[in-house]
């Protein structure tokens, strides 16, 4: 059996002074926009980390084409050469941190990064509004990390911002690609875990906030998608009504004068709530499905820390029934598979057993703690998101209002009151 898992990092180890001594902020601020700087939550302990990706910029052409983000960090951490730093970062860089992050830092809830698989990013990745929305949730992505306690003063990320691209190259097998991800989850396995009752209802409690996010995300994409489908209607109806209005002007006459510019402003303000409907719908997506985005990334990432815990017990669990099954072999004088047994054997099976041990609640522990920081964060930024999105309604419906109520005047022009009553 393996012995690689008893040597996996378990990313406090070696901590500097600055590390041992941060102390843990009970929990996340309100998320800003994916459009403003982040900046890491003040703590009480005077550390600053903004973090900005901006100025997506196509280079190359045909396959080789790829995207670079302009990546800048604003941060008082002595660690860091200078307290501001800008670099070009593609998407395989962050690919890069988090792989290091998740392999040096098992355990703690890392968002999983805006997936580079499937349709949409292969034949819309070079697109105005995908290159966008690719942008800010990167910018999400960065400012989970700048915002947590110990992975914003973490080695790689440092790296990230200030290493070379030699000091960030992948392995050709952890590259994505179109079918990478697919694969991935398909080879992904969880080892035979004993009965956990508590982490069993955890692992529960998370898959139900996923398919409550999942459903949550569905209807608000559709809405906003039937909201610009609306846009887009009226700005195709108010195009016919001003066509209309040009018509009846032809007549000549006073009363076709006024029926004309009755079109032509009721046509003006349908053009006019067009506009305003897909800035509705924007300002829907940025403000509200973007965070929704992201809190499936968090989720997806915490049950990616469960499934590493999950390995960590079951490894536990298989060592320790090869220490049994040595040890019987040891007492009755018998053969373990091919080989004898020795009592150095047993005693280095035991010291096995001893570390997988700790390793696995240690593990446990922080999952729990990450658990208690996700949940205030959620309570905190949840709530946050329906305030700004109750907050779009009120601004949007203001002025639907105001246009329909300000081109009202112009269509009464010459009709009888009475025929209005309904």
């Amino acid at each position: 059996m393996s012995d690689q898992f008893d040597t996996l990092p378990l990313g406090d180890e070696p901590a500097s002074p600055m590390e041992e001594n941060a102390p843990v902020p009970a929990f996340y601020p309100p998320r800003p926009p994916p459009t403003a700087p982040i900046m890491m939550a003040d703590d009480g302990n005077d550390v600053k980390f903004e973090v900005t990706v901006s100025d997506p910029t196509k280079s190359g052409s045909g396959y080789q084409a790829f995207v670079s983000y302009k990546v800048t960090c604003v941060t008082n951490l002595r660690q860091y050469s200078s307290p501001s730093v800008t670099a070009s970062r593609r998407y395989n860089h962050f690919v890069w941190l988090h792989t290091q992050l998740s392999e040096q830092y098992p355990c703690y809830f890392i968002p999983v990064l805006p997936d580079k698989q499937g349709i949409a990013p292969v034949f819309n990745r070079f697109q105005e509004e995908f290159v966008e929305g690719r942008r800010m949730a990167l910018q999400q992505y960065l400012a989970r990390i700048a915002m947590h306690p110990v992975l914003a003063q973490s080695k790689p990320l440092q790296t990230f911002f200030e290493g070379n691209e030699d000091s960030m190259r992948l392995p050709e097998e952890k590259k994505t690609g179109f079918f990478s991800g697919l694969m991935k989850d398909m080879t992904k396995t969880t080892t035979t875990v004993p009965l956990d009752p508590e982490f069993d209802a955890i692992k529960q409690s998370v898959k139900d906030l996923e398919g409550k996010l999942v459903d949550v995300h569905k209807f608000m994409d559709r809405l906003i998608k039937r909201r610009k489908d609306l846009g887009s209607s009226l700005s195709e109806l108010g195009l016919q009504l001003m066509t209309m209005g040009t018509h009846e002007q032809q007549a000549g006459d006073a009363e076709a004068s006024t029926t004309s510019k009755s079109f032509h402003d009721l046509g003006s303000c349908c053009d006019h709530l067009a506009l305003s409907f897909r800035k509705q719908g924007d300002d829907e997506n940025n403000k509200a499905l973007m965070v929704i985005d992201e809190w499936l990334r968090i989720v997806q990432g915490a049950q990616e820390a469960l499934r590493v815990r999950a390995n960590a017990v079951g490894h536990h669990a298989a060592l320790n029934a090869d220490l049994e099954k040595k040890h019987r072999a040891l007492t009755s004088g018998t053969q373990a598979g091919k080989h004898s047994v020795s009592e150095s054997d047993v005693t280095e099976a035991r010291r096995k057993v001893e570390e997988a041990k700790q390793r696995a609640d240690l593990l446990g522990e922080r999952v729990k703690e990450e658990l208690g920081r996700m949940q205030r964060a959620r309570a905190t930024e949840l709530r946050t998101m329906l305030c700004a999105f109750v907050s779009v309604q009120l601004k949007y419906g203001a002025q639907v209002q105001d246009s329909w109520e300000r081109v009202l005047p112009s269509i009464l022009q010459g009709v009888d009151p009475a025929a209005l009553q309904v």
